[in-house]
């Protein structure tokens, strides 16, 4: 028998324990028993790549094990692949990696109940399957090793995957993906593989836990599909059905879908109109070549395609007012932009396929100085194929080519007041909201009388009209929400107010659990009563919205009506308890706060500061409103808003707000007026376009 380097040591450390080398048990001096024999535990890796569809840029990726120890994960900046080093660690892990995804930012998770060398990847449906496991927010299991243990089992985890395959089954199957394994298949940004299910399936984890499926496909189609599962449970073979893999478009099956790949040559030319030595002068002069494969109106007639607008239009402005000088707008466009020289741009996001060569996507950008941001789009294909070449497919933005601005999104807010007696809801709450917006002129400068919205959630339909005598709003003001048997003549003889509000608040939920809510009665911008929670649940992502504008005095007929789709819907207020917060600063809270001693004494910058939260999207831009009577002068009311740079969790960031059009903030600690009010709010926004924000608010 051969004895291996471990064995022999046991066995010459057992005769020498027994005076083994001098039988006769004489002296022994000068003999010596040789060290024990030890062995380095082989390196044992987790590896893998962070990705939503596109590879998760500049990702940090950290993973944790039962006992609650951590280590980093070095992860490339530009293809998301990270490894681990887990020697010695004990499963079950936990991974979370945090990185841009378009304009905004993701935290995703991912779970191994296995210890040792494995792929492990971090993609939404990772972060999906962990939240269905859990049965709340995934993001527990950071700081809870004990639900860590209990809930992350080898039984938990192929029962769980097993259930989403066979939700996905269909789109697994034309991706190329079937039999592979969600967590630890093959995954290579823009490459076969998991990669190309992340580009047709969009996945989105509520606070609660709840989970959101949707197919690229099923988003198209007539009647969008969605899958929507409760927290902690698992979809069904027969859920597959709610995600397809070929669209209905015009009532005709279509499986070859544009993708995002095919718009790399409008995203190349964005990059070299932005790039270089190109200015704002250049770009607006029409001095930049590539700007001129962009917007459809540079296509030559003779090269449009039939059946394409040959001008952009969207929500009632052309492509110079929109991306030049916008109207009203207190900031120029990003053509118009030199902070916008050397901007590069992300491959374009698909959010819907409208038509085999029409696209509503995302358009998201990175400016030099940091400031990431972005806008929604529709792009179609307008070149004719003879026009065509290798770099350039044809793909030019066209706009919604809707005359009126009219546009709904979804938002949800933190809310707080800090004079308790003037709480408008009676506590600090949690709201969701819509915006509506509509322009109060179209496109060719003819006022707009009125609109109707309508849509899930608005019960009757909300009424919109232009503000009062004296009053200034960019778009129509909300004024009341419609009775059953009220007609639009009816409305229409209301009288107006000086208001400006386009946020038409749904629902709310007390941030403390024992205040009491008292939701506003008689505000037209408050739904009254609240929505009941399967009201807010009958809205989904694509929800259809119906304008109905009213022009030319005309009170019977709309003169335009326009059908537009929510992207993603507001959450319900009760799961915003479990969601973390971007927060004001003590200190702006004391500039807000009359007789706080370091209230705002007025200036032409009012500095508004924040911590960057973890686990949350970086905050975008922030908005101050001050509104202040100084002795017996009138009233003056400033507005002011500033870009944000995206900043590291635990970043203290400072940004000096300015007054719109350069006018000075009035005081708040000189403020007199009993209807004088400071405001200060931080909005970001989730890879879906829903819209967050922190207010904060003192009311006089």
């Amino acid at each position: 028998m051969k004895l291996t380097p471990i064995a022999l040591g046991i066995a010459v450390l057992a005769l020498s324990a027994c005076g083994g080398g001098d039988s006769s048990g004489g002296d022994t001096t000068g003999t010596t028993s040789p060290p024990p024999v030890t062995t380095t535990p082989t390196k044992q890796t987790v590896s893998g790549v962070a990705a939503t569809g596109a590879a998760m840029q500049g990702a940090t990726v950290t993973l944790s094990d039962a006992s609650g120890k951590s280590v980093d994960c070095p992860a490339d900046a530009t293809t998301g692949s990270f490894q681990c080093d887990v020697t010695g660690l004990a499963a079950p892990f936990v991974l979370v990696a945090t990185g841009n995804v378009a304009d905004s930012q993701a935290t995703l998770i991912s779970l191994s109940a296995t210890a040792g060398t494995q792929t492990i990847n971090i993609t939404p449906l990772t972060n999906a399957i962990a939240a269905t496991i859990v049965g709340d927010n995934p993001t527990r299991l950071l700081t809870d090793s004990g639900l860590l243990q209990s809930k992350v089992t080898p039984t938990a985890i192929s029962t769980t995957v097993k259930a989403y395959s066979d939700a996905l089954a269909d789109l697994l199957s034309a991706t190329g993906n079937a039999g592979v394994d969600l967590i630890s298949g093959p995954l290579t940004a823009g490459a076969p593989g998991l990669d190309r299910l992340l580009d047709q399936v969009k996945v989105n984890v509520l606070p609660n836990g709840g989970v959101q499926l949707s197919s690229v496909a099923g988003a198209s189609s007539d009647t969008p599909a969605l899958l929507q599962l409760a927290p902690g449970v698992a979809p069904s073979a027969s859920d597959a059905a709610s995600l397809p893999s070929v669209a209905t478009i015009g009532g005709i099956p279509v499986s070859d879908l544009p993708a995002a790949s095919d718009l790399a040559g409008l995203q190349a030319a964005f990059n070299q109109c932005f790039g270089g030595s190109s200015t704002a002068t250049a770009r607006v002069d029409g001095n930049v070549p590539a700007c001129s494969r962009i917007f459809v109106d540079d296509v030559d007639a003779g090269a449009l395609q039939p059946g394409v607008p040959p001008s952009y239009l969207n929500n009632g402005a052309d492509a110079e007012q929109e991306f030049a000088m916008p109207q009203g707008a207190s900031a120029p466009g990003i053509f118009a932009d030199d902070a916008m020289n050397g901007a590069t741009f992300s491959l374009p996001e698909v959010i819907r396929v409208q038509a085999t060569d029409k696209l509503w996507i995302k358009l998201s950008w990175t400016r030099t100085d940091g400031i990431r941001d972005g806008t929604q789009a529709i792009v179609q294909v307008a070149l004719q194929p003879g026009a065509r070449t290798s770099d350039d497919t044809g793909w030019r933005m066209v706009g919604n080519q809707r005359q009126v601005l009219t546009r709904v999104v979804g938002l949800v807010q933190k809310w707080d007041w800090l004079n308790p007696t003037k709480a408008t809801a009676g506590a600090n709450a949690f709201v969701s909201s819509l915006s509506l917006q509509v322009g109060t002129v179209d496109r060719n400068g003819v006022p707009v009388d009125f609109a109707i919205v309508k849509g899930p959630g608005l019960r009757n339909g909300i009424f919109l009209q232009p503000v009062g005598a004296g009053g200034v709003c960019d778009t129509l003001n909300i004024r009341a929400q419609l009775t059953a048997s009220q007609t639009p003549a009816q409305a229409a003889a209301l009288s107006r107010q000086n208001a400006c509000r386009n946020n038409y608040r749904l629902a709310g939920a007390a941030q403390d659990t024992s205040a009491q809510l008292t939701w506003p009665v008689g505000n037209a911008a408050w739904s009254n009563p609240q929505l009941s929670a399967s009201e807010l649940a009958a809205i989904t992502p694509f929800s259809v919205y119906t304008f109905d504008i009213y022009q030319g005095g005309n009170t019977a007929t709309p003169a335009r009506t326009y059908q537009v789709r929510l992207r993603t819907p507001p959450l319900a207020p009760e799961s915003l308890r479990q969601y973390a917060w971007q927060e004001v600063s003590q200190t702006v809270r004391n500039l807000l706060t009359p007789g706080s001693g370091a209230a705002f004494t007025g200036g032409p910058t009012f500095p508004v500061s924040w911590t960057s939260a973890a686990g949350v999207p970086f905050v975008k831009r922030s908005s101050v409103q001050i509104r202040s009577t100084i002795g017996a002068a009138p009233q003056v009311f400033v507005n002011g808003s500033a870009r944000a740079r995206p900043a590291a969790p635990g970043t203290t960031l400072t940004l000096d707000v300015p007054g719109d059009q350069g006018t000075a903030f009035p005081s708040v600690a000189a403020a007199t007026g009993a209807t004088d009010s400071s405001f200060v709010n931080v909005t970001w926004s989730d890879a879906f376009d829903l819209s967050f924000n922190t207010s904060v608010e003192y009311n006089h």
